[in-house]
């Protein structure tokens, strides 16, 4: 059982999970938890009770609150569902415990909402019966007709402030830094700040026109696939920001990057973009695809938020914390993603001089956007069938590193790495690509963009790195093999404009400031 800080909010849980509380004895009661509510959830209904929080963003601290924040939320939720926001219930206490009605004391408050079926909601549907294109053209125009019917005001328009959103930003990055070292990396977390502070200062006058232009409404707020439901015909988009109108009060690009997000996230990255450029298009405002990768970056940065809360919750169970925390990793993940390579496919080339560090940096990069990590000396030795740690004796090495093997090794290194920027939006190659054909090799995919980052260092520390290198390397360079290896490295020309960053002192810094190019380039 979750541990709860006081008598009522326990005696509260245990009301909510006995069947008898519905007038349902024989029906069993499923109890979820997000880091703001508890949800009961019976055969056919639904029942949303507040946490008391506070926390900054959100302030359920009293009943009084808690009911008004219910009351908006069956309000606003009806904007954009039929029949499923039934009306706020009372829970009372009385001598024989608490009930729902009010008689008796009244103590809390519920949304009693209509339970709408699992199958229907598009979080399920994307994995187990994909919607048609007719039926994500439908939620296009639902979602369009909806921004059409909201008008802005002076208000709400001021939220679309630079200033403004800088409450929001930065209330996320001061929530979040918590967590640091922890479900994110300090250099990861510094590149999503600047990725912001550079947005602001870059397009500073397309933010100024969206509010002039009207583009800043008051929305939904937490546009997420498991909040969009199919039935027929019918689209039901249940669940919106009821605790704070600056969250709702956005850009509209700015919500619907919301959902294309989660729709990257969940592996339907074609479908999520199809549904952004059907709205755009239905509301004439293509301009909004500009701000697609900013808001989604924000939008990532926000559910790694809820989700790290969630995390470190104790009234929540330990599987779920757990669960939490892992999505908290992978929001953070696609939020650098975005920072440093936008929407699209892309690929990180690390390459350099032997010993340059080219691996620890590209491991560190591998981890801050969650990509997999292909190596040039790993696939080299799969191809031969030679064991991966430990130096092969001379003549096995003459022929590893023959030039029929070597480009054996590249051909197969590039197609590892775009069958997974393909499937994963992105891949890290760790490689010398010390011959132009060899990076000639990145280009033949225009589909998958792809950024060349030469590493760069001392001969001296080079040569020091080498004579370290232990017997469980997995590649075989040595310090005899150095004069030899630098005089067949031929560096990328100015034209193959590849990102020359010098290896610091330590691995935080080299990839601190790689990150921080890579972001400048980015925006």
């Amino acid at each position: 059982m979750p541990p709860f800080e006081s008598l009522d909010q326990l005696a509260l849980f245990n009301f909510l999970r006995r069947p008898d509380s519905f007038g349902a004895p024989e029906s069993p009661v499923e109890i979820r938890q997000t880091h703001i509510s508890i949800v009961a959830l019976t055969s056919t209904h639904v029942y949303k009770v507040k946490k008391t929080r506070n926390l900054g963003f959100l302030d359920f601290s009293t009943p009084e609150k808690r009911r008004l924040a219910c009351e908006a939320e069956v309000r606003l939720n009806r904007r954009l569902s039929h029949d499923v926001y039934l009306g706020v219930v009372p829970i009372s206490r009385s001598h024989d415990g608490l009930r729902f009605g009010s008689n008796g004391d009244v103590v809390e408050y519920a949304v009693q909402m209509r339970r709408l079926d699992e199958k229907g909601f598009l979080s399920w549907r994307l994995a187990n019966d994909p919607p048609s294109a007719s039926e994500l053209g439908r939620l296009a125009i639902k979602l369009s007709d909806f921004y059409r019917q909201q008008s802005s005001s002076s208000e709400i328009a001021g939220w679309g402030a630079i200033d403004k959103l800088r409450l929001s930003t930065d209330e996320n990055f001061a929530q979040t830094e918590q967590f640091v070292g922890n479900l994110i990396s300090r250099p990861a977390f510094k590149a999503l700040r600047d990725f912001n502070e550079l947005s602001y200062e870059m397009r500073r006058v397309l933010f100024a026109r969206r509010g002039t232009e009207g583009r800043i409404l008051d929305c939904h707020g937490d546009l997420r696939c498991e909040h969009v439901h199919f039935c027929g015909d019918q689209i039901n988009i249940i669940d919106c920001i009821e605790f704070n109108d600056r969250f709702r009060y956005i850009d509209g690009a700015n919500d619907i990057a919301f959902l294309a997000m989660d729709c990257d996230v969940h592996g339907y990255a074609a479908q999520g973009q199809c549904i952004v450029e059907s709205v755009a298009d239905l509301l004439g405002d293509t301009e909004a695809l500009a701000l697609l990768d900013f808001y989604k970056c924000y939008r990532a940065c926000v559910r790694a938020k809820v989700s790290a809360i969630k995390s470190s919750e104790p009234e929540v169970a330990v599987d779920e914390r757990a669960r939490s925390q892992q999505k908290a990793v992978r929001f953070f993940q696609w939020a650098l993603r975005y920072a440093i390579g936008g929407s699209q496919p892309f690929m990180l080339a690390v390459m350099g001089r032997v010993s340059t560090g080219k691996s620890s940096v590209a491991r560190a990069l591998g981890e801050a956007i969650g990509a997999t990590v292909f190596s040039s000396d790993q696939v080299r030795k799969e191809l031969a069938g030679i064991p991966l740690h430990g130096r092969a004796n001379a003549a096995a090495r003459a022929r590893l590193y023959s030039e029929s093997m070597t480009q054996s090794t590249y051909e197969e290194l590039l197609r590892r790495a775009v069958v997974a920027a393909t499937s994963d939006r992105v891949a890290v190659l760790d490689a010398t690509f010390g011959k132009r054909w060899q990076r000639e090799l990145l280009q033949q995919h225009p589909n998958i963009r792809c950024i060349q980052i030469e590493l760069e260092t001392s001969e001296a520390q080079i040569r020091q790195r080498l004579h370290n290198r232990g017997r469980d390397e997995i590649s075989d360079a040595r310090l005899e093999d150095f004069e030899m290896l630098n005089a067949a490295y031929d560096p990328p020309a100015a034209m193959e404009q590849a990102m020359r960053v010098a290896s610091a002192a330590t691995l935080e810094l080299t990839v601190t400031e790689l990150l921080h190019r890579l972001v400048r380039a980015a925006v």
